[in-house]
């Protein structure tokens, strides 16, 4: 019987690898196949999953079920996909039962895994997610777009959009900072929401450094010029 975790992690990769090279266009050889430049979904799942494994026992979660949905939540989102991104929950989530067959995952955790994936979508809540086990997929997916690993993410993908430079990163990242502070509110489990207090003082410090560093001494006041 094949554990959850490979067939998981195998069915996500297969889709994710796929979907890079078509959207990238590009790739690199690798032993078995063209890699693509930067699996970006497969990176992106694979820090909400360490973030679920952190997440569940402090939270009094069912490890197994909060784990396997941060596997899966996305197994069917497709980069760039506008019409995709309305629907991507519930594709992924009808394709559990099929992902998790043959394998040791208990049958009887599959209809809670679908619920965490079907209500995990949204950068707010309006009010907390039900049950503990969907509040904690949704805490983990959003951490992982307020930390230091989600500027690895954000800057590796941010060239197959538009050209970029640094001054637009600077831009880019000072505004997704309303938007961190929003997620950081919207957190399900106390625990999580501290976690992402954390991550918003972090990214704060990170993009006042870069705006430091990236101000022009030139357009600066010179000294006693003040009005």
């Amino acid at each position: 019987m094949i554990h959850w975790r490979t067939a998981c992690e195998a069915a996500l990769k297969a889709h994710t690898e796929a979907d890079a090279i078509r959207f990238w266009g590009v790739s690199h050889p690798g032993p078995d196949g063209p890699r693509p430049v930067f699996d970006y979904r497969f990176e992106h799942t694979l820090a909400v999953v360490k973030i679920a494994r952190w997440l569940s026992p402090l939270a009094g979660a069912d490890a197994e079920i909060v784990e396997c949905a941060a596997w899966l939540h996305d197994c069917r989102k497709c980069l760039n996909d506008a019409k995709g991104k309305d629907h991507h929950a519930q594709d992924a989530s009808a394709v559990v039962a099929t992902i998790l067959a043959g394998t040791d995952f208990p049958p009887a955790k599959i209809p809670a895994v679908r619920h965490a994936i079907d209500h995990h979508v949204g950068l707010k809540l309006q009010r907390r997610l039900e049950p503990v086990e969907s509040a904690c997929l949704w805490d983990a997916d959003k951490l992982s777009k307020i930390g230091a690993a989600s500027l690895v993410h954000f800057t590796s993908i941010a060239g197959a959009f538009e050209p970029v430079r640094t001054a637009d990163i600077l831009r880019r990242g000072e505004q997704w900072l309303e938007r961190a502070r929003i997620i950081a509110a919207s957190m399900n489990t106390p625990v999580a929401r501290q976690e992402a207090d954390r991550r918003v003082v972090f990214l704060v410090a990170h993009y006042q450094q870069l705006q430091r560093e990236w101000a022009d001494p030139m357009e600066a006041t010179p000294p006693g010029s003040e009005p």
